[in-house]
């Protein structure tokens, strides 16, 4: 078991190992240091990428749009934080991201912000309060095991096997994993301790439709931007 590293997760279209691919590059760019892995599949590897990931593992990973939910319960770290392909680093100060964790939380998050949000984030039964784009997290038991949940609950979600009070909670949430990891923190036993990121947590996971005033005066270190998939 490793210490402190990052994963990305590549799977379903092409794209994303490219997007992750920069990313982790512009990661390197600024912390050579950084421990990377990737979860991707076997025949979109290239010989270069052993040169760029400390880590690959291509076995048994799901085509799946969030395969990422997949390969969270398996990281190799202590500390995890797990980044979406479809982002770039941009500042130094990304050699400080884990200090940026509360020893005394399981997961690190930043905040949605209702303004950018590609739903209606707020419903008669709750509100989406946390971007599951970029997250810090430990490999307690708890932890790992609330990882495995969340990709179980959100394939009988997506599958359609899993209905809830439409009244309370809009059929529209069904295709969000944000609205997964929503029940278990707030609905299961599965609940794990959660804490944000320190003001300005946006510069941690600056979305490109937010507002500049986010970062209060400082700069973003970890810039989010979706790219397109072909159909």
């Amino acid at each position: 078991m490793k210490n402190n590293g990052f994963i990305y997760v590549a799977s379903k279209y092409e794209e994303f190992i490219h997007a992750a691919r920069f990313s982790a590059t512009s990661l390197k760019d600024y912390w050579p240091e950084a421990d990377i892995t990737l979860f991707t599949h076997s025949e979109w590897i290239k010989k270069s990428d052993s040169n760029l990931f400390d880590t690959i593992i291509t076995k048994n990973v799901p085509y799946h749009k969030r395969a990422k939910l997949w390969a969270l319960d398996k990281t190799p770290y202590n500390l995890t934080c797990y980044i979406d392909c479809d982002t770039y680093v941009e500042h130094d100060d990304i050699k400080n991201i884990f200090d940026q964790h509360n020893v005394e939380s399981d997961i690190t998050i930043t905040k949605a912000r209702r303004y950018a949000a590609s739903i209606e984030s707020k419903f008669k039964g709750g509100e989406l309060t946390d971007h599951c784009g970029l997250f810090i997290y430990n490999n307690e038991a708890q932890t790992l095991n609330f990882m495995k949940q969340w990709w179980l609950l959100y394939c009988k979600q997506d599958e359609g096997k899993w209905n809830w009070n439409t009244d309370l909670y809009p059929e529209y949430l069904r295709k969000w994993d944000m609205w997964t990891y929503w029940w278990l923190q707030n609905k299961t036993e599965h609940k794990i301790k959660r804490s944000y990121f320190p003001k300005p947590d946006a510069k941690w996971n600056f979305v490109y439709v937010y507002e500049d005033k986010e970062l209060e005066g400082s700069e973003p270190v970890i810039y989010h931007q979706p790219i397109p998939r072909k159909k």
